[in-house]
């Protein structure tokens, strides 16, 4: 019972006086059904299709065209059928039903229909879409969230540009179309995440903002665009990496902007000359930024790093971003080893990457996709991860807590002590503090004090084919290293390890310092890793454990034949 208070009171003490305000009024207003019926006003197109991003072919092998023509879909690896009261499916998870109000199944159908002319996809886009009016008219459950809204809406606006010339001819369902997605726009301003912020608030200015271009409402622009400003100038850090630290979110933020820039830029000259003042120079400078950060902390890595809530198949593919991002803005991507504000650095050679975390755990105010991931680590070789944090793989289940937790993360876990206190699925209450985080050409540093005041700092330095890791703690410490699917460990002698592919052929060798215990777990919940939402492996994870209180501690991994 105290522990719950006292995890409370950690966690609004956090909050913003704002998200206060909005989470009581919130709690008043749960009931509320949404408006469903509305008469659209005139519209205008808008040009949000990019081929880089909606036909690129990592993306859409995603999803399965002739399976959802058959009028079922597959996301995040479960599988069901778009229809019923309000779309609701409880032996699905959450997530996925969230996913299915997204409707982004939709945008593969207008792919196909680009590239060949059948009409069989754009009948099922419009069915679709009738059935959702249809059967979503209670204005309740998870597809009048405004998240959904947000999504959902963008989606919407992507498969009209996409089917373009077919779906401006058939006006009967275009109206009812249009008159649908304005009673969704007109409810999402009525119910915009302020209580949350991060980016939940901003899907739903950047939905707000399109639908004012889209349904030719200045004043609802105007003052729409300067909080989309606003909170580009707060989620964007000044070293270009979304404020809430995962890349997967990166990702998802940095398309929204190009959907924004693209639509803003290609905007029609019906708006009265005070609504064309859009900086777009600054938009396309905050873009850049966002392309060097992602760019630079995925590329070499083989698929998205696992800091913080990630995973691989929620975000669009980083080639289909960069491909849109020089396609449609000129923009190309350049590296950079050290990001200080958001606390990510790399060391790289050619075969080697690392990338390092030392920074926050997430803003105060909105650490619900935090993880106890402080001075971990993941590391590709040769293009293909080999260490790896353990992943998301959902957000609801038994499994949710393992994922944030400390154990789950290539780093140490003192005295048996988490670094933070996760709990619930989004909630964090006393949290790391005085991080510290730098780098070299050849190293990478950082320290923390844990949520319990527990120092810990870890320095990892790329020197003759081997890395060398130091760390130091206050307390008995317990370092973990988990290895990808691909990869095993073999142990060689008290002190020494092998990882090894599954062929048999050696990567590296880990060794330990005298004294150390090693453990390697091969079937227990410490082997759960999820690379995608929806989908967990079994992996290998060492665990090495070690009492050198406020010492030096040394681990080596060993690349290429030399002997340890």
């Amino acid at each position: 019972m105290w522990k719950k208070i006292e995890n409370y009171y950690w966690t609004l003490k956090y909050l913003k006086k704002s998200q206060l305000f909005y989470l009581v009024k919130n709690r008043l207003e749960q009931r509320k059904k949404a408006v469903t019926q509305a008469k659209a006003p005139k519209t205008r197109s808008l040009s949000l299709w990019m081929q880089g991003l909606d036909e690129h072919p990592e993306y859409l092998k995603r999803f399965r065209v002739e399976e959802i023509l058959k009028g079922n879909v597959t996301l995040l690896h479960e599988s069901g059928r778009p229809e019923g009261k309000n779309w609701e499916h409880p032996d699905r998870s959450h997530l996925w039903n969230f996913n299915l109000h997204y409707l982004e199944f939709l945008i593969p159908l207008a792919a196909a229909y680009r590239r060949e002319k059948d009409v069989r996809y754009y009948d099922c886009f419009r069915d679709c879409c009738i059935r959702w009016i249809q059967e979503n008219r209670e204005g309740t459950g998870d597809g009048w969230h405004p998240y959904t809204i947000s999504l959902r809406l963008t989606n919407l606006w992507i498969c009209m540009d996409g089917f373009g010339k077919i779906l401006q001819e058939d006006r009967e369902f275009l109206r009812k179309l249009n008159d649908s997605m304005y009673a969704q726009y007109r409810h999402l301003q009525k119910r915009m995440e302020r209580h949350l912020l991060g980016n939940h608030y901003f899907e739903n200015l950047k939905a707000v903002l399109l639908g004012a271009l889209y349904f030719q409402e200045p004043e609802v622009y105007q003052r729409t665009k300067k909080r989309f400003a606003k909170e580009i100038r707060e989620q964007i850090l000044p070293d270009g990496v979304h404020c809430e630290r995962s890349m997967m979110y990166h990702k998802i933020i940095l398309e929204d902007l190009m959907r924004v820039e693209k639509a803003m830029g290609n905007r029609s000259r019906s708006m009265n000359r005070s609504d064309q003042t859009v900086h777009l120079p600054k938009l396309l400078k905050v873009m850049q930024k966002m392309a060097d950060a992602a760019y630079s902390l995925e590329d070499g890595m083989g698929r998205t790093p696992l800091f913080n809530d990630a995973g691989d198949n929620v975000a669009r593919p980083l080639a289909g971003i960069l491909e849109a991002l020089d396609e449609e803005f000129h923009i190309r991507p350049e590296y950079q080893q050290a990001f200080p504000v958001s606390g990510y650095y790399t060391l790289q050679n050619e075969d080697l990457k690392l990338v390092f975390d030392a920074g926050e755990i997430a803003p105060a105010y909105m650490p619900g996709h935090a993880h106890c991931d402080g001075l971990s680590f993941e590391l590709s070789w040769k293009g293909k991860p080999l260490f790896v944090n353990s992943g998301t793989g959902q957000y609801q289940g038994e499994l949710r807590s393992y994922f944030r937790s400390t154990a789950a993360h290539n780093t140490v876990v003192i005295d048996g002590e988490e670094q933070s206190q996760c709990w619930g699925e989004h909630r964090v209450g006393k949290r790391i503090r005085d991080i510290f985080g730098e780098c070299g050409d050849k190293q990478v540093k950082g320290s923390l004090y844990t949520c319990t005041g527990k120092y810990q700092s870890r320095a990892i330095e790329w020197k003759d084919h081997t890395l060398v890791i130091c760390d130091k703690t206050d307390g008995s410490a317990a370092g973990y290293f988990h290895l990808t699917p691909e990869y095993e460990y073999s142990v060689l002698s008290e002190q020494k390890v092998q990882v090894q592919d599954r062929a048999g052929a050696l990567i590296c060798r880990i060794c330990t310092m005298h004294g150390d215990r090693i453990l390697i777990h091969k079937n227990d919940s410490a082997c759960s890793y999820a690379p995608e939402f929806g989908k967990t492996e079994q992996i290998q994870v060492m665990e090495i454990l070690w009492n050198v209180r406020k010492e030096k501690h040394i681990i080596q991994l060993q690349f290429g034949n030399q002997e340890l």
